[in-house]
């Protein structure tokens, strides 16, 4: 009698052993099966942004030092973190304005609407083209370039290629008046 309870309860011991293996392995598995983010690190390199596509002057941005990182987590989720000191400068006075841009951006983009949220937190910068929407409501009727210091949320509609939504908490200057 004791031996066939000691066998009974080693089965029952053994099996629910068994199914607690089975169990950790079913909720690791998804996490060890997914596809780790993967992270590319930039070094910025000068650029021009044309008349019209921020202010109504070329800008030449002028990075002096940092870099860019970009974490992929899929197609439709990425981050940007941004660590870099640059000088605009006004391609027609010669006029310049020089900042250290830190800011992380989280991406999504929804492939059913065709619309990518961007959100920033830190010392950010944005163009907006006509069209846009502006970040003091109404639209943009000429191209603008705006340092943000703080949050911001931009949700872009490639349907039309404009930003549809735009809101933002802290501190704003207008680049373009800047450089002026």
């Amino acid at each position: 009698m004791t031996r066939h309870r000691t066998l009974v309860q080693l089965t029952r011991t053994a099996r629910a052993a068994v199914s607690a293996l089975v169990i950790a392995l079913i909720v690791a598995a998804p996490a060890a099966a997914a596809t780790p983010p993967t992270r590319t690190v930039f070094e910025p390199h000068p650029f021009v942004i044309p008349a019209g596509q921020g202010c109504s002057f070329d800008i030449r941005f002028v990075p002096t030092s940092g870099f860019a990182a970009l974490t992929v987590y899929s197609e439709n989720e990425w981050r940007k973190s941004v660590h870099v000191k640059v000088t605009y400068e006004n391609m027609d006075t010669g006029a310049t304005y020089s900042v250290n841009n830190t800011w992380t951006e989280w991406n999504v983009y929804d492939p059913t609407t065709n619309i990518l949220v961007v959100k920033t937190n830190g010392q950010s910068v944005t163009g907006f083209v006509p069209g846009d929407v502006s970040p003091f409501g109404g639209l943009i009727t000429t191209g603008t370039f705006y340092r943000f210091i703080g949050t911001t949320t931009n949700t872009v509609d490639f349907n039309l290629n404009r930003t549809v939504q735009f809101s933002w908490s802290g501190q704003v200057i207008d680049l373009c008046a800047a450089l002026s």
